[in-house]
């Protein structure tokens, strides 16, 4: 048994019943080892709270970054951040199925901000550095001439984003793969240079 592994049961399970309805037990459990297991890596539940947020912000940094570098276009940068693949990245890591986790999802995030605000704060650094890389692209794309140069970039970015973060929070009937295109069609009109072939 790896701290990985720990670290992805612990996560899943804060994510299908929230961080106070979870006890180290809990994840011992879902893991199969014994409490003292878990305190071989982790001296409390926050500490594995915190070192899971990590996690998840490392694991999408990298995943974000490796894209945002491959990915020539802004368009296909923009099809990715509304698409909902950061839900599938979820599902896969952590083996559970969107529907399980939605409800929740909310909760945990008030939860943090309330109660960890170290941990909120590693949030918006990440946000802020997903921002910045998003406006970098966006800035590319307006010397390539895909994206108008009368757009602020950096405002773009920070819409994008903001679309993206309450996309995932929708509930199932508007969060769904049409809606994704539409949004993510309708932003591009705006943004796209006009006499740029589709």
């Amino acid at each position: 048994m790896t701290k990985d592994n720990i670290i992805l049961a612990a996560l899943r399970l804060f994510l299908l019943r929230g961080y106070r309805n979870v006890s180290l037990m809990d994840v011992a459990n879902e893991v199969g080892i014994t409490k003292g297991g878990i305190y071989h890596y982790f001296g409390s539940k926050e500490e594995l709270f915190h070192a899971g947020i990590c996690f998840l912000f490392d694991y999408f940094g990298k995943k974000y970054t490796e894209f945002l570098n491959k990915e020539k276009t802004f368009r296909g940068t923009l099809n990715l951040l509304l698409s909902g693949e950061q839900e599938v990245y979820i599902e896969r890591l952590l083996n559970i199925k969107q529907g399980d986790y939605r409800a929740n999802n909310a909760s945990l995030a008030l939860e943090v901000m309330h109660n960890f605000p170290e941990i909120q704060e590693r949030i918006d650094q990440g946000q802020l550095e997903l921002r910045n890389l998003i406006t970098e692209k966006l800035q590319v794309a307006q010397e390539t001439g895909e994206i108008r140069r009368d757009v602020d970039a950096e405002v773009v970015a920070t819409i994008v984003l903001s679309i993206s973060s309450g996309l995932n929070v929708l509930g199932k009937n508007l969060n769904t793969p049409a809606m994704h295109q539409q949004v993510m069609n309708s932003l591009w009109q705006l943004i796209r240079v006009n006499d740029k072939k589709e």
